[in-house]
């Protein structure tokens, strides 16, 4: 936040916003709350429409993340061991949207039957969850928890890298202490030997 002043005398504040932490935490909350009002639907008898609404918003929650590119393959060339996997998933899910934009009505109600079978899938996975929880606020944390691994895909795998990383420079630092070790003995040793 910046502050100065105007030529009148009054005084101006010019804050500068980092919206994205916000919009974070909005997303949390809401995806917490739509789990909160899908248990206690679940807990007042109306555990079908709680099920199929917190399965619909997932859904569709996930298909527009991806639409609108902010989940995905990262797009960055890097050197990892995995770097031809990603373009060969890249190359699948281009062919795939391509076939499917080509495909005549057969074959995308069969599209629309498998989709169809999968969202069945999920929501009974989802209502049998609801069922599980004995707190609306566990529940609520289930719904953050889940969506926190929708938006942030990437939380689990950088977490993992990091834990990675850090145990790799431990090992490194071992080893060099260790290879110095060998080499005070080893200069000790030739010291004694003249």
């Amino acid at each position: 936040m910046a502050k100065g002043k105007s030529k009148s005398g009054q005084v101006v504040v010019n804050i500068e916003q980092n919206n994205r932490i916000y919009q974070i935490i909005a997303t949390l909350l809401l995806c917490g709350a739509i789990g909160m009002v899908a248990y206690a639907l679940a807990k007042n008898g109306w555990l079908e429409i709680a099920a199929t609404m917190l399965t619909m918003f997932l859904v569709q929650l996930t298909t527009l993340l991806f639409k609108n590119g902010i989940i995905g393959l990262p797009e960055k060339q890097d050197d990892s061991a995995f770097k031809g996997t990603k373009g060969l998933l890249r190359t699948m899910a281009a062919d795939f949207r391509e076939w499917q934009a080509r495909s005549p009505i057969w074959r995308l109600a069969a599209l629309a039957t498998g989709y169809t079978l999968a969202f069945m899938l999920a929501r009974s996975g989802i209502s049998w969850a609801l069922t599980v929880f004995t707190n609306v606020w566990i529940a609520g944390a289930a719904a953050a928890f889940l969506a926190s691994l929708i938006i942030f895909p990437s939380l689990i795998g950088n977490a993992t890298k990091f834990l990675a990383s850090r145990a790799t420079e431990g090992k490194k630092r071992e080893q060099s202490i260790e290879d110095e070790e060998k080499e005070v003995i080893t200069k000790t040793f030739d010291l004694d030997q003249e």
